[in-house]
């Protein structure tokens, strides 16, 4: 048998390596499919011309499939295909026929060959999707852990959320609220300051009925911090006076008696300072008391300069007292 058309030995390239990581079956494929390519020869193209060996190029396009296809076939690396495992063993059986050769392997061990490599081989690709399978499976529970999570913190932020709302509401509604009583009261004291300016340029707004109004004191300078201090100190005097009586288990009347006399003496600043000492230290009835006493007796003049000294003292409930008890104990009037 003449060798082939180079320096290699006849059939080196059918005579593949076999790893030790192939499957039986596609063990045992690989080298029946090599022992069949063995038996090959390419007959001559004219009468003239030898037969001769085979090469794995010749072998490839015999059985319409690439080179390197027939290589990784022959070494067991990829399983070839049914119709090329059948030709490949037609024509080992033809040349081996005609030189009277046994072939030494049936198409049917072939087939068989065949399907157990490719259940092997199915079997592996099986085994590596369950292990993705399961892998996969395994993140998809922990995604939906960390889902069912976030979508509890989120509905706690959430609720959170519309709580901080609620008490916004709230303290808006509020705010607007005060804002609205903040309004009034400038209003009032607008009024009040331009009832005072009518009162001291003789306006005749006063009732025919009214006392007789007592001159109007000196209006403070501004910066007078001796004058301040002097009215400070005299409310607190009254208010100690007014505690010791209380304390001493005097009776209200004495009390009442001391208020009606402070009423006489006191400027609209001083009544102003008094009252709120009365009522920082707790005697709220007895600073009730004496505005009563104080818008009933005073003129209208004095109780709207002392409504006003109220107001600047941060004490816009007490100056509403005090003028609602002045216009209950006035008669009503008619302004000319």
């Amino acid at each position: 048998m003449p060798y082939s058309r180079n320096s290699r030995p006849p059939y080196a390239w059918a005579k593949k390596p076999l790893g030790n990581g192939l499957s039986p079956a596609r063990r045992e494929l690989a080298a029946a499919l090599q022992s069949l390519c063995l038996l090959l020869l390419v007959a001559p193209e004219s009468a003239d011309a030898p037969t001769h060996n085979p090469t794995q190029g010749e072998v490839a396009n015999q059985l319409k499939m690439s080179e390197s296809a027939l290589s990784r076939a022959l070494s067991g690396q990829v399983l070839p295909r049914h119709r090329s495992v059948e030709m490949l063993f037609e024509a080992a059986s033809a040349e081996a026929s005609k030189r009277g050769i046994e072939v030494g392997v049936t198409l049917a061990d072939l087939h068989q060959l065949h399907a157990k490599a490719a259940a092997e081989q199915n079997g592996v690709i099986t085994t590596h999707l369950s292990a993705d399978l399961e892998s996969a499976s395994r993140q998809l529970r922990a995604v939906r852990a960390e889902n069912a999570q976030l979508r509890s913190a989120y509905e706690e932020l959430r609720a959170e959320h519309d709580k901080l709302r609620q008490q916004a509401s709230l303290k808006a509604d509020s705010l607007r609220s005060l804002q609205r009583k903040y309004s009034v009261l400038q209003r009032k004291a607008a009024s009040l300051g331009k009832r005072v300016s009518l009162l001291e340029a003789g306006s005749p707004a006063v009732p025919s009925d009214a006392p007789a109004a007592t001159p109007l004191p000196v209006p403070h300078q501004a910066g007078d911090r001796q004058r301040t201090e002097l009215d400070t100190a005299a409310a607190r005097n009254v208010a100690r006076r007014a505690e010791t009586l209380y304390g001493g288990g005097r009776q209200a009347d004495e009390v009442l008696a001391l208020l009606r006399h402070t009423t006489d003496a006191y400027s609209p600043a001083e009544t102003a300072l008094l009252v709120v000492l009365l009522v920082q230290e707790g005697r709220e009835d007895l600073a009730k008391d004496f505005l009563h006493i104080y818008g009933r007796d005073k003129s209208d003049r004095e109780v709207l300069r002392t409504a006003l000294e109220l107001l600047k003292s941060g004490a816009p409930a007490n100056a509403e007292a005090l003028l609602l008890t002045a216009a209950e104990t006035r008669k009503p009037y008619q302004t000319p």
